[in-house]
């Protein structure tokens, strides 16, 4: 059994683990706010029965756009992460969130194209 000493510390996590999550958190949260702005920025969804018969709802098709935007976003984070190495850590978190963000929009941005009747 650990000693009482062993509970107190904290666990860290490793830095490219942190970075992955970092980069991963910010593309979804941008993909999501793409999808929820989307009939404003893609307006020819609102008028689904124009393009094709009943599709499939918005919960769907942000489902499909994260899936397609977390490897994505989790690379991103990775590598944004690694570049700033003399910011300090502050400085690399907020690179791997721009990366997972810089490289996930794409992804959910073609699907919420998709899904627009082209």
């Amino acid at each position: 059994m650990p000693s009482q000493a062993a509970w107190g510390k904290p666990m860290k996590i490793p830095q490219f683990l942190l970075h992955l999550l970092t980069g991963w958190l910010a593309g979804v949260f941008a993909t999501l706010g793409l999808g929820l702005l989307w009939p404003a920025i893609f307006p020819a969804i609102v008028r689904v029965n124009h393009y094709y018969g009943p599709g499939p709802s918005l919960p769907i098709i942000l489902g499909i756009g994260l899936i397609l935007a977390s490897p994505a976003a989790l690379v991103g984070g990775l590598i944004g992460g690694r570049v700033p190495k003399e910011g300090g850590p502050s400085d690399q978190i907020l690179a791997a969130a721009i990366g997972g963000v810089v490289l996930a929009l794409p992804f959910g941005c073609w699907v919420l194209w998709f899904f627009t009747g082209w």
